[in-house]
C-alpha cells in the first residue's frame, strides 16, 4: 500500500482534509515566486499561517533538499482554483501539488537562477520515487512546461489523463508557473559497471524555440522555423526522437482543426515527401513526434495547418523543437 506521507518529508498536517473524486493519479508543479523573501523558512511559515488556505501537499527547496508536507496524499490540497463546477484539487485518485521554493531570477550563493531546471534539484529523486509509488505516470500529458506562459489543456485531458502537469496547464487557473522544469523522468545516477560509451555513441540534443507570434492562414500549410533555419535536421541521421511543441492562443475555437506533419526534402529544398499527418483540436499546447531516420542528402522539416470553423487566421504563440539524435 502506498505511503500517504512522503518518506523523508517533515510533516506539518494542517487538518481540513477532503476526499478525492477518483480517476488517473496526477501531480501538479508550482513555484512560490516571492520576490521579497524566497527562503524555505519564509515560505514554510507562510503556508503554516495565513497561506494555509492555499497550501499544497509538498513544499520543496531545490537548493537544500528540504521538503515539508501539509496534507496526506489521499486528501485534496488547496493550491488550485476550480474550473467552474469541476473541483480541480479533487481530480484523480491523487492530485499531488508540489510547490517549489523558487523565484525566477533569484540569486543563491552569488549565482542567478532563472528556472527550476537550473537549480541543483536536491531531493527531486525522493519526490519522484514517492509520486511513482502513488501510481503517477512518468509523462506530461500536455507537454513539459517550457516557459512562463499559459498552456491550458483540454477538459478531457485534465479529467482522463494522469501524469504530471504545470500549474500553467490546469483549467480554471491563470498562473504561468512553474516555467522550464528539469527532466523529472531521468533514471537515478548509477555507478558505471561497463566502459564509458565512445563520444560518437552519445546523442546530440535538439532544443530550438521561437516565440514570434504567427497568424496562420486557415487551411494553408505553413513550414515552421524554430530558430534561424527552417529545417530541423540534415541527414544522415540513423536514429532520432524529435517532438514539435506548438502553443496556440487559448481563445482558439475548440472546433479548430490543427494538423502537423514532418516531411523530407532534398538538401536544396526540392522533392518534398510527407510523413503521416496528425490531427489535433482547439487551442493550447499540441505535440507532434517523429522518430524515423533522415537519409543522407535529405533534410527534415515540420509544417502545420490550422482550419478554423469561421475561416479566420489562427494565432500560433510559441513553438519548440526538442529531442535527441545520433550521428551515423
Amino acid at each position: 500500500m502506498a505511503e500517504l506521507w512522503m518518506p523523508g518529508a517533515t510533516r506539518y498536517p494542517l487538518g481540513n482534509t477532503g476526499a478525492m473524486y477518483g480517476g488517473p493519479a496526477r501531480a501538479v508543479w508550482h513555484i512560490t515566486s516571492n520576490a521579497t523573501d524566497w527562503t524555505f523558512k519564509n515560505e514554510l511559515g507562510w503556508f503554516k499561517g495565513g497561506g494555509a488556505a492555499v497550501a499544497p501537499h509538498l513544499l520543496w527547496d531545490p537548493f537544500t533538499g528540504e521538503i515539508a508536507q501539509f496534507f496526506p496524499a489521499d486528501s485534496r490540497s488547496l493550491s488550485l482554483s476550480n474550473d467552474g463546477s469541476v473541483k480541480t484539487n479533487r481530480t484523480g485518485e491523487y492530485c499531488i501539488q508540489v510547490e517549489v521554493v523558487f523565484t525566477a531570477g533569484e540569486i543563491v550563493g552569488g549565482k542567478r537562477y532563472n528556472t527550476v531546471r537550473d537549480t541543483p534539484c536536491k531531493g527531486l529523486d525522493q519526490i519522484m520515487a514517492w509520486l511513482r509509488s502513488l501510481g503517477i505516470d512518468d509523462r506530461w500529458p500536455g507537454g513539459a512546461p517550457i516557459g512562463f506562459i499559459r498552456d491550458t489543456v483540454s477538459a478531457v485531458m485534465w479529467q482522463d489523463e494522469g501524469g504530471h502537469y504545470g500549474h500553467n496547464q490546469v483549467r480554471g487557473n491563470n498562473h504561468v508557473d512553474p516555467g522550464p522544469m528539469p527532466d523529472l523522468f531521468a533514471s537515478p545516477a548509477i555507478e558505471p559497471t561497463t566502459p564509458t560509451p565512445e563520444e560518437s555513441d552519445m546523442p546530440t540534443v535538439l532544443d530550438e524555440s521561437n516565440a514570434i507570434d504567427v497568424d496562420l492562414v486557415s487551411g494553408a500549410w505553413t513550414p515552421l522555423a524554430f530558430e534561424d533555419e527552417g529545417a530541423l535536421l540534415a541527414g544522415p541521421i540513423p536514429a532520432l526522437s524529435v517532438t514539435a511543441h506548438l502553443y496556440f492562443d487559448v481563445a482558439t475555437s475548440p472546433d479548430t482543426k490543427v494538423q502537423g506533419v514532418f516531411f523530407l526534402t532534398n538538401l536544396d529544398g526540392t522533392g518534398a515527401s510527407n510523413y503521416l499527418v496528425v490531427d489535433k483540436r482547439g487551442g493550447g499546447g499540441h505535440q507532434f513526434t517523429h522518430s524515423l531516420p533522415v537519409p543522407a542528402g535529405k533534410r527534415l522539416w515540420f509544417q502545420v495547418r490550422a482550419i478554423s470553423p469561421d475561416g479566420k487566421p489562427v494565432r500560433l504563440l510559441h513553438r519548440v523543437a526538442s529531442g535527441l539524435h545520433w550521428a551515423a
